[in-house]
């Protein structure tokens, strides 16, 4: 009687063991997904600093497709967690990786800690990435607002010179623009 128990415990760990090995294989495709990520956002940094607008559509499409990867390999991962979940019966929300990992083997159970780590410092550098990226594009906006409105002022009807012949000041002058005149 405890040797049926014993192959059965052993078919089981045999059967997580396989299922650990495919949520392994989704995370290392995901760490691959993320560095496309990670190098199409230095390369979008490149061109948001001498843009043109094919370039940025190009980089924006393939962003677009990375992160597509990304989603479907994300919802592999779920999927598979959710089936070492059932295997193992152990309530799935809430779970965190690390808690089923400590499931799965020694040597898996390691790999599965070194790629997580990899992807928490990734996504923290994709994270930076975005937010100079975002900063470049709020300085060209700013840059581009200001030289509208230093345009249109210019273009109003409004007298450009004082009573006494001296120039009104702008309110809002582009940046490089030289208030001496």
């Amino acid at each position: 009687m405890l040797e049926q128990s014993v192959s059965l415990t052993n078919s089981h760990e045999c059967s997580c063991e396989s299922i650990f090995t495919s949520l392994v294989e989704v995370l290392k495709k995901e760490l691959i997904v993320y560095q496309e990520l990670k190098e199409a956002i230095i390369s979008e940094k490149m061109i948001l600093k001498k843009p043109k607008l094919d370039e940025i559509n190009h980089v924006n499409a393939v962003k677009e497709n990375i992160i597509l990867k990304a989603r479907m390999l994300e919802e592999a991962r779920g999927n598979i967690l959710k089936k070492i979940s059932r295997n193992l019966d152990i309530n799935v929300n809430g779970i965190k990786l690390m808690q089923l990992a400590e499931y799965a083997g020694y040597e898996q159970r390691k790999e599965i800690e070194i790629i997580r780590n990899e992807l928490t410092l990734i996504s923290q550098e994709i994270n930076a990435l975005n937010e100079a990226n975002k900063d470049l594009l709020n300085a060209s906006m700013t840059n581009i607002k200001s030289s509208l409105d230093f345009i249109n002022s210019i273009r109003s009807s409004q007298s450009v010179y004082l009573e006494c012949g001296k120039m009104k000041s702008v309110e809002k002058n582009g940046i490089y623009l030289n208030k001496a005149g």
